[in-house]
């Protein structure tokens, strides 16, 4: 059954069409009946139709639910042999298929090779080695991401030179060009290079004649996901019969950062002159409450089609806002809400603007027994950087740890290979002692090569470094020493590039914000509790091949196309959803409040919005306002949950007021980032015994025994005494 809007998309046969779909509004649905009433009331040739996505599953359930309306089995379909049906397959997919048939025009041979990325790594590599250039100077994942971003824009490698600005960029024109040269003496692409020669081969006024007169109906799912190499490859295609159908939403067009280009839909009718536009408002997924307060929170955006969502379904629960005294009560509040919720689990899902804010979340589940999963992401302590950091913590504590050493020796690169370190760790083993008294005879080993002996050598002695350093500091100050020390930063910059590393050393911080939380104890004490607390976390959280029954984690970006009964949004604050770094630039504002409209319309039956009202932060308390998308959500949709807790800094009242929000000038940033209060800066002389403590990480204490700045507090079951530095540890006296 098809609604009148849903109707209209299906009746009409030639000329371009824009389907707006809203959210939940049976877009799939829609574009299949379109393709399936073509072909069977219409007498449009199967063959003649080509449909394309951005997803192998999007392809895959077109391609079921057209063989259900055409009566074809599509269990075992090959979709480029099927005869007497539509060609549906991703952009990467149908490309591979435009190629391998027309490729030799472009002089490859027809059974070229599609490199993944440890083949362009290798392949790179060899090329920066072959120009006498250090791996340090440039990395080859850099080079590798700057190529990629190129090639989706459409610029090639003699195309390169004409924007190259700086010497990294003329290093890298160098090495694209020799990369393609590579390429093709080894009758290979990448995965960019689909999209790009198939542009190529689009120039052909042959081979475009050919594409054009076979597939005379085109349609494209997710279109303001297109980015421009794509957006020119479709313009192509439809410009003799014009016969385009996109589906897309204006309102989910969250991936710019990735090279999708919203302008693509908003230009839609401009481009395409006398295309008919059919809006698909009606949503089947979510309550009335939940859609009229994601409308109000994306209709705030001006570079904006003009539609609105609507649904016949039950009015529902208020969208409930929780504002927490702090991050961690905010991830204990999101549990406490899934576990009175008394429902499977599987139908709740938590969804952050960043990665780094799962690590308290994951704790707070993992404390509760509340199986989970992160989706399309790695949970906190198993991503590269935190088990970099953690094993030098770890061999610091434990200098026979050769596990740990295995995996840091060479991280960042000290230019040890790969058999040197396993001959040290052979020395290692047959000595039965730490290995940097094993190194103090490293000149002996005659089997290392001198680079390798010097590289060992220096991590020794920045090992020895370390150990004297955390005598006298605490472990976040360890920790800060070891990527200091090593240029771990730099190393991520170098190795991932600006873009992927930028997410890696917000991981660093949080990790670091959780070791700051054992600031005030004896610097070995906290060394071991710090690795007792992760070990405990991490043993324990192991996935159960028989459990399905999990609470889904994600970032909001990974959660489009998804749906769930339950969603929980957390971290609704300025500075962080929306996220700093876009501040500045409103059209980067509106791509993130279209982040929160998606986030909001995953959910069906109910909403909750969360945010801490300060978070912990390198030893203080940082307060950032709401988000200005609360703001916009209407009062009476929402519902402000009523806590019966004592705030240790003041009234904690059930009504939250919002700030006018306008785009912050820099002067603005800086003064919101510098309003923090810190906890780090005690008066020793202001405690006394037997007063009532608090502690970020340790809860609730009482102080049972004082001798100047230092003092023995008391904590609950499973703590118990921790000594403490009363002017620099974490603590406030609970009022």
């Amino acid at each position: 059954m098809l609604n009148p809007s849903q109707q209209l998309a299906v009746d009409h046969l030639t000329g371009p069409l824009l389907i707006l779909a809203g959210a939940g509004a049976g877009k799939t649905h829609t574009l299949t009946e379109r393709i399936a009433t073509m072909i069977s009331d219409r007498g449009i040739d199967p063959g003649s139709i080509l449909a394309m996505t951005f997803t192998n599953k999007a392809a895959k359930e077109m391609r079921e639910r057209l063989g259900t309306k055409l009566g074809r089995d599509t269990a075992n379909m090959n979709p480029y042999r099927m005869s007497g049906f539509p060609l549906v397959g991703t952009f990467h997919s149908v490309g591979i298929f435009f190629l391998r048939t027309f490729i030799e025009h472009l002089g490859y041979d027809k059974n070229f090779v599609i490199y993944d990325e440890d083949d362009k790594i290798r392949l790179i590599k060899a090329l920066i080695k072959a120009r006498n250039i250090d791996d340090k100077e440039i990395a080859p994942r850099a080079v590798i991401g700057t190529i990629s971003q190129a090639k989706n824009q459409g610029i090639t490698a003699t195309k390169y030179s004409t924007i190259v600005d700086n010497y990294f960029q003329s290093m890298v024109r160098d090495i694209y060009i020799e990369y393609e040269k590579a390429l093709v003496e080894n009758n290979a692409l990448d995965f960019d290079d689909i999209l790009l020669r198939v542009h190529e081969l689009l120039q052909i006024p042959e081979v475009l004649e050919k594409l054009q007169e076979r597939y005379q109906y085109i349609f494209v799912d997710e279109y303001q996901d297109t980015n421009d190499i794509q957006y020119q490859a479709i313009r192509l295609l439809a410009s003799k019969y014009k016969n385009l159908s996109v589906v897309g939403d204006d309102w989910q067009g969250i991936y710019g950062w990735r090279g999708a280009n919203i302008k693509n839909i908003l230009s839609f009718q401009k481009d395409f002159p006398g295309a008919v536009v059919v809006k698909l408002e009606q949503n089947y997924r979510s309550t009335k409450t939940i859609i009229s307060g994601a409308n109000a929170v994306i209709k705030c955006n001006k570079e904006a089609l003009d539609k609105t969502l609507w649904t016949d379904n039950e009015e529902g629960n208020k969208i409930q806002i929780i504002e927490a005294l702090s991050e961690k009560q905010e991830a204990e509040l999101i549990v406490k809400e899934i576990k009175e919720a008394n429902s499977d689990y599987s139908k709740w899902a938590i969804l952050y603007r960043t990665n780094s804010q799962s690590r308290l979340i994951e704790e707070a589940l993992i404390r509760a027994g509340i199986p989970y999963k992160i989706y399309g992401g790695q949970r906190f302590y198993e991503r590269k950087e935190i088990k970099d950091i953690l094993a030098y913590m770890r061999l610091i504590f434990n200098p026979l740890d050769t596990m740990s050493l295995r995996r840091i020796i060479n991280v960042p690169s000290r230019k040890i290979g790969e058999k040197s370190v396993e001959t040290f760790l052979e020395y290692v083993h047959n000595f039965r002692a730490p290995f940097s008294e094993v190194t103090e005879g490293i000149d002996e080993m005659d089997e290392l090569t001198p680079q390798a002996r010097r590289g060992i050598a220096g991590f020794s002695s920045l090992y020895i470094e370390l150990i004297e350093y955390l005598q006298t500091h605490s472990i976040k100050e360890l920790m800060e020493e070891v990527i200091k020390k090593t240029q771990y930063i730099e190393y991520l910059r170098h190795e991932y590039g600006e873009g992927e590393s930028e997410s890696r050393e917000e991981n660093l911080k949080e990790f670091a914000n959780m070791a700051s939380r054992y600031d005030g104890m004896d610097s070995r004490e906290a060394l071991m509790m710090f690795l007792e607390d992760i070990a405990l976390i991490t043993d324990t959280d192991r996935d159960d091949p028989e459990q399905n029954n999990y609470v889904s984690m994600m970032t909001i970006h990974s959660s489009k196309g998804l749906e769930f009964e339950n969603v929980i949004i957390a971290g609704a604050e300025e500075w962080l959803f929306p996220h700093s770094r876009t501040l500045m630039e409103p059209r980067e504002i509106e791509e993130e409040r279209r982040l929160m409209y998606v986030a909001m319309t995953r959910a069906k039956r109910t909403l909750t919005i969360t945010r801490a009202r300060e978070r912990y932060t390198f030893g203080n308390y940082s307060a950032n306002p709401a988000s200005r998308f609360l703001k916009e959500i209407p009062a009476e949709l929402t519902e402000v949950k009523a806590l019966e807790v004592k705030n240790l800094f003041g009234g904690f009242g059930s009504n939250l007021s919002y700030p006018t929000f306008d785009t912050p000038s820099h002067e603005t940033f800086e003064k919101s980032v510098e309003k923090k209060r810190s906890v780090t800066s005690n008066d020793p002389s202001s405690f006394s015994l037997w007063e009532r403590i608090r502690h970020v990480e340790f809860g609730t204490g009482t102080i049972v025994s004082i001798a100047g700045p230092i003092a023995e507090i008391a904590f609950g079951w499973g703590k118990w005494i921790k000594k403490m530095h009363l002017g620099i540890a974490p603590i406030e006296k609970e009022l």
